[in-house]
């Protein structure tokens, strides 16, 4: 039964290394001493299908490994913006933003649309408006928020370094409206119910130029549920979509060969398991076969001993 264990255990083992590590580790460089420019981060001008989305603000995420994500926002006559980072409970002394970059103009003085955004995108922070700004954080309902101010509203694109847990899991929680982007790293997917998900569903997704899947929300307001059709039709209470709370947007990516390798693996350990399950019956059988020729043999020896007891 032992030697049976110790199989069970190699196999779990060997199922595990064949399926591969669906978190893979990334090596962590230490860009504390670089530059920031604007040509550190993508700033691709979104455009949203006018039958999805009017709205020009515009949330990117460039997902990696590594624990720190690229976010930029394309935002218009603003003059806060609202991070509600993931903690990391082993990294409680890292600032939660850095290199930040802001590639904006007064909101009176530009118009918000696709090409006042491109010419933002292929500025210099040197050539534009420079903007002061606070960052503070508060607690509320036991989650930490950050808030960027700054001192007057402004129309442009604003990027920055997020630094969140290192893994392939990532959190947003919206709080202003805005078409989200996610771009995963090259060669990553995500969406199998096995291995990782995507809540909620997606309003679009597709590959760009660089072979990325890009996953796309153009609403992140809840929809109307039952008790918000009972309010408005009985209590008379005007409810709008924009009053609607915000759907969290929660995501686990993984390598495209993750689903192979783990269906190789999970074989490889239903193998395993019916193999220790046919050693245990056989072995059973044998030792009853055994013990049923122990006890013949017993039965047999005391009929011949009664037999010859009789004799005189």
């Amino acid at each position: 039964m032992k030697r049976l264990a110790i199989t069970l255990v190699l196999v779990f083992i060997l199922a595990i290394m064949s399926s591969g590590c669906i978190n893979e580790l990334a090596p962590v460089t230490d860009n504390s001493n670089a530059t920031v420019e604007a040509s550190d981060y993508e700033l691709e001008v979104f455009h949203s299908p006018s039958d999805k989305s009017e709205d020009l603000n515009t949330t990117t995420f460039y997902l990696s490994r590594n624990g720190s994500t690229n976010v930029v926002y394309m935002v218009a006559e603003t003059s806060v913006i609202e991070i509600v980072p993931m903690e990391d409970v082993f990294n409680t002394g890292g600032d939660i933003l850095s290199n930040v970059v802001i590639l904006a103009d007064r909101f009176e003085n530009v118009s918000a649309s696709a090409e006042t955004f491109e010419m933002f995108a292929s500025s210099s922070p040197k050539d534009l408006p420079v903007f002061n700004y606070t960052l503070e954080d508060e607690v509320i309902r036991g989650q930490k928020h950050f808030v960027m101010e700054f001192d007057e509203n402004i129309t442009g694109i604003v990027a920055f370094a997020l630094n969140n847990p290192k893994g392939q899991d990532f959190m947003y929680v919206p709080t202003h409206d805005s078409t989200v982007r996610f771009v995963l790293p090259e060669g990553y997917t995500t969406g199998n119910p096995f291995v990782g998900k995507v809540i909620p569903g997606t309003d679009d997704r597709y590959i760009d130029e660089q072979g990325r899947e890009v996953l796309v929300w153009y609403d992140l307001h809840a929809k109307s549920g039952t008790f918000t059709n009972m309010a408005r039709e009985y209590l008379k209470v005007e409810i709008s979509e924009e009053d609607l709370p915000y759907r969290t947007v929660m995501i686990k990516f993984y390598s495209e060969s993750a689903p192979r390798l783990l269906l190789i693996g999970t074989s490889i350990l239903f193998g395993g398991v019916l193999l220790v399950l046919g050693n245990y019956l056989s072995a059973r059988r044998k030792l009853r076969k055994e013990r049923k020729s122990i006890e013949d043999a017993f039965i047999e020896k005391n009929a011949g001993d009664g037999k010859g007891g009789n004799k005189k």
